[in-house]
């Protein structure tokens, strides 16, 4: 069974609590990502994506020196990189999030969005290998016997 780890994007672009949604909208286009995580020192406490900014800035027209701690999406939910993707899954659906950070150790080693999943059932697996090969051998296919 496939765990976290198999399928997570192991870079994660993360931002200070204190830094401003300036900073913030900056930094997401630079790195082309659509969300950071919001660390207090080495701790991960929020996250905040690009729903964020439409629905916690846009629409409620803050300026772009609001501190990120503000607008974050908090408590953070986290899951282990050796914990069954299932899990995973159902976290996501369970809570309606499309993000979940990775935690070993009290560390961020990791994040698992829906683009992950995605990816992860669009590779082929070694049985999709194998019968795909059966299908195009030079294998002469016998004949059927006429009466």
């Amino acid at each position: 069974m496939p765990k976290v780890k198999d399928v997570m994007t192991t870079t994660v672009i993360t931002i200070e609590s204190n830094k401003t949604v300036a900073e913030a909208t900056a930094l997401m286009a630079e790195n082309d990502v659509s969300n950071l995580i919001v660390m207090d020192n080495d701790t991960p406490i929020g996250i905040v994506t690009e729903r964020d900014f439409v629905r916690r800035v846009l629409a409620k027209d803050k300026p772009s020196k609001t501190k990120i701690s503000e607008i974050m999406s908090t408590p953070l939910k986290l899951i282990d990189p050796d914990a069954p993707l299932k899990e995973a899954a159902r976290i996501m659906v369970r809570k309606r999030i499309r993000k979940l950070p990775v935690i070993k150790d009290n560390k961020l080693v990791g994040i698992i969005t829906t683009n992950d999943f995605a990816r992860h059932l669009g590779k082929k697996t070694f049985a999709d290998g194998i019968l795909e090969a059966i299908g195009r051998s030079n294998y002469p296919v016998p004949e059927v016997f006429e009466k």
